[in-house]
């Protein structure tokens, strides 16, 4: 799956908006390597009509085109995270990026994003790279299964990595800097922090980081109650110093990225469901059960939906509020969410891995 673009040549592109959803082959593979797990006994029931149960309005999805090789299902990102006003955009494995085995982030300036939703043709968006070096991470680590998440503080750049390297999986935090210039970012080797996993299923670990007074914060992905039933974030100083852990709510299915935090102690994350995931599946969905689910999700399995979360006095909890749903693709392929970030006050920003392709898209708030 490797492979070797040039980069001899500038790119020079134009604005555009792509205020479509985004359609993919109906003929979609599994998105993880968990073939090995049984079939749960229960289907998710949705919750009937009326009520709390009534079908919620949903977010449009639109992408923003990124320009070949940038969007070939390869890149599979997993991460998207602000560096002041540039949008940097997380493979899981950078030296795909690189003719000789250099590795690069992809950046987006949010200035070409406002622009780009504004405009109204229909060429990728501009992109420029960022040299990243792992401190040999990659190659150092047993069983290294990729880069999962990416958060910055000021200069600090603070990433998760999963590898198959434990009973089955372990997660590491790891910690470097960005240069005075903005173009490069270095991890140091000697600052990485095992991420013990909360299930000893295979590919699951710690796919989100959050940055919040001092503190680095990273969320399991799976937390549903019965898979996770006493889910927890660890918690470290920000030069990696292990802290006592801290309490995180119990959701259904997947939670594979949060966004920045907010003035108001709050932020999002995305949370995700494809049915072949039969571990993940469940009888009863709280947060749907309470709040109703979206008009497209009352007629499918699927998940694709984010929600709030709140951390006050180091305690994390959800928001006192419906989640925001995304409208399903019609054909009945899912898309595997991996980055989230907040777009100013007008929406979010997410990237999919390689299913059904890379697609990086803005997601309005509901009015």
């Amino acid at each position: 799956m490797n492979r070797s673009p040039s980069f001899a040549c500038a790119i020079v592109l134009m604005f555009t908006l792509a205020a479509c959803s985004i359609a993919a082959p109906a003929d979609e593979p599994s998105l993880t390597a968990r073939a090995d797990y049984p079939a749960a006994a229960t289907q998710r029931t949705p919750p009937e009509p009326g009520g709390f149960g009534e079908a919620l309005p949903e977010a449009e999805v639109r992408e923003i085109r990124l320009p070949a090789p940038y969007d070939d299902a390869r890149m599979e990102y997993s991460g998207l995270a602000w560096f002041g006003d540039t949008l940097v955009l997380l493979p899981q494995y950078p030296k795909r990026l690189g003719a000789d085995g250099s590795a690069f982030l992809v950046t987006i300036k949010k200035e070409a994003i406002l622009v780009y939703l504004g405009a109204k043709n229909d060429e990728p968006i501009e992109i420029s790279l960022m040299a990243f070096d792992d401190g040999g991470l990659s190659d150092t680590l047993v069983g290294f299964e990729g880069f999962e998440a990416l958060a910055f503080s000021g200069n600090e750049v603070f990433v998760t990595i999963e590898t198959s390297g434990g009973s089955p999986m372990m997660g590491y935090l790891a910690a470097g800097r960005v240069t005075e210039d903005g173009g490069a970012v270095s991890l140091d080797p000697g600052k990485i922090m095992p991420l013990e996993p909360q299930t000893d299923f295979r590919n699951a670990s710690d796919e989100s980081l959050l940055i919040a007074d001092g503190r680095i914060y990273t969320f399991f992905e799976d937390n549903g109650s019965a898979l996770n039933p006493h889910p927890f974030a660890h918690v470290f100083d920000m030069k990696l110093n292990p802290l006592p852990d801290c309490d995180f709510p119990n959701i259904e299915f997947r939670v594979t990225d949060a966004t920045e935090l907010q003035p108001d102690g709050s932020f999002w994350v995305m949370n995700y469901f494809y049915p072949q995931d039969s571990h993940l599946k469940t009888g009863v969905d709280p947060i749907a059960e309470r709040y109703g689910e979206g008009r497209t999700h009352t007629r499918s399995d699927r998940v694709e939906r984010i929600l709030r979360l709140r951390i006050e006095n180091g305690r994390i909890f959800l928001a006192e509020e419906a989640p925001l749903y995304l409208s399903l693709t019609a054909e009945g392929s899912s898309r595997n969410w991996e980055g989230l970030v907040r777009l100013d006050d007008l929406g979010f920003l997410a990237v999919t891995d390689s299913f059904p392709r890379s697609i990086l898209c803005f997601i309005s708030d509901l009015e």
